[in-house]
């Protein structure tokens, strides 16, 4: 690690915050911002090929679900040790390590359907593999963050960091959808591959704050975020309710491809599949970009609220939408509300935590964002087969405005460290 960061960088105690430009253009926070924005944009192009490959391959909305629990299971079983990692070892050589696997594995998977054809078992089984190191680059990616803009800085850095990442998704599933249709999914994936170069090449030029390592034995370490979470109201509840969400009211996103086939009969390897993945992600990107704008003003609990009640809304209209045109609308206000409501829950969470247990609390964090959804996903597909895919969408819709009518949150002081020691 670095002996201090540059001057123009905010530090972790600065008191003074710092405008959104200066924050982007002055800072080790910028580069790492842009270069996370390539990777992502390659990430998305293989997500969304990913699941028209699934499709195309067996026409089964069991087997597309599949996939995508494929890719997160380890989320799921892995992001607890991957956070208490994160708090353990150097988060700069880990962070480039799980980049470097992924990049391997995008590689191998665009070799392995040069022909446009691939073992179902295969598949499953790469996409495993690679989401592995997710598990692991998920909560140090979120650990090292803050310590490159300093805590009066952190919900405009959250704010940004979810717009680029949602960005991506604008730009991201627009060219891999094009790419697929005018040349190959291999293809798409040699380029994801390549894009790993982009955030590799920042982590190793940046200068990373000195890390405060974790204390206690790696048993102890372990559970501690969980005895942390079950301790702390300010971080237990964004925590269940964003489980809730995730388990509930996400399922649609593992059906995308069945939901343009089937219900807006749209070709899910098309350029206008990849302009409706996109609407959603432009919607995500004015969501999470306006919780430290235009919504700052508000306390978390409003803002999680109304997202809540706009997302129930618009995913009841999705499951009655029949025209592209419309779909693309209501795509967009999706996204707006999805993505509004998970930026503000990390906001008001992140600002609850002491930087030596962020690796291990945001860990838990993916688990409940990224690790539940193969579980939604495992059961949505079955689900759609027996009912419908109304049925499915419209039960999430019931979920999300059950939740806007009673969830609270409460804040509180800041956790760290000694807290955990000190309340076994």
């Amino acid at each position: 690690m670095s002996e201090a960061a540059p001057v123009d960088t905010p530090q972790p105690d600065s008191p003074q915050p710092v405008d959104f430009w200066t924050l982007f253009t002055k800072s080790q926070f910028g580069v790492v911002l842009v270069a996370s924005f390539i990777s992502n944009v390659g990430r998305w192009m293989q997500q969304v090929v990913l699941g028209v490959l699934a499709w195309e391959l067996t026409e089964s909305p069991t087997f597309t679900t599949r996939v995508i629990f494929a890719q997160f299971l380890p989320m799921l079983l892995l992001a607890v040790v991957g956070g208490t990692v994160a708090d353990s070892i150097d988060r700069r050589k880990l962070l480039i390590g799980t980049q470097l696997w992924q990049a391997v594995w995008a590689l191998i998977l665009a070799w392995m359907v040069l022909d446009n054809d691939i073992g179902q078992n295969t598949l499953l089984g790469v996409v495993f593999l690679t989401g592995l190191s997710q598990a692991f680059f998920g909560p140090a990616f979120a650990a090292v963050l803050p310590t490159l803009v300093g805590r009066e800085n952190l919900p405009k850095a959250i704010s940004i960091n979810s717009a680029q990442m949602n960005g991506s998704r604008v730009v991201g599933p627009a060219i891999g959808a094009w790419m697929a249709s005018q040349f190959s999914v291999s293809l798409v994936f040699t380029i994801n591959g390549i894009t790993y170069i982009a955030i590799i090449a920042a982590l190793f030029v940046v200068e990373l704050p000195d890390q405060v390592k974790a204390v206690g034995s790696a048993g102890r370490r372990l559970v501690s975020g969980m005895q942390i979470a079950r301790r702390a109201e300010q971080i237990r509840r964004p925590l269940i309710i964003m489980a809730t969400f995730a388990l509930c009211c996400l399922p649609f996103i593992g059906l995308m491809p069945v939901i343009a086939e089937l219900n807006l009969g749209v070709d899910a390897r098309s350029t206008q599949y990849g302009i409706l993945y996109g609407c959603f992600g432009l919607g995500a990107v004015v969501g999470a970009a306006s919780v430290s704008t235009v919504l700052r003003s508000l306390t978390s609990e409003t803002v999680v609220r109304s997202a809540l009640t706009g997302f129930a809304v618009c995913l009841a209209a999705l499951s009655m939408v029949r025209t592209i045109d419309v779909a693309f609308f209501v795509m967009f206000l999706l996204g707006m509300f999805y993505f509004t409501m998970p930026t503000a829950l990390t906001t008001f969470m992140q600002l609850h935590l002491a930087d030596v247990i962020r690796g291990r609390i945001m860990a838990l964090w993916m688990v409940c964002f990224g690790g539940v959804i193969p579980i939604n996903n495992f059961f949505s597909g079955p689900a759609v087969e027996a009912s419908s895919l109304s049925v499915v969408l419209l039960f999430g819709a019931f979920v999300a405005l059950a939740m806007a009518l009673s969830i609270r949150l409460v804040p509180g002081p800041e956790y760290g460290e000694l807290d955990s020691l000190e309340n076994p």
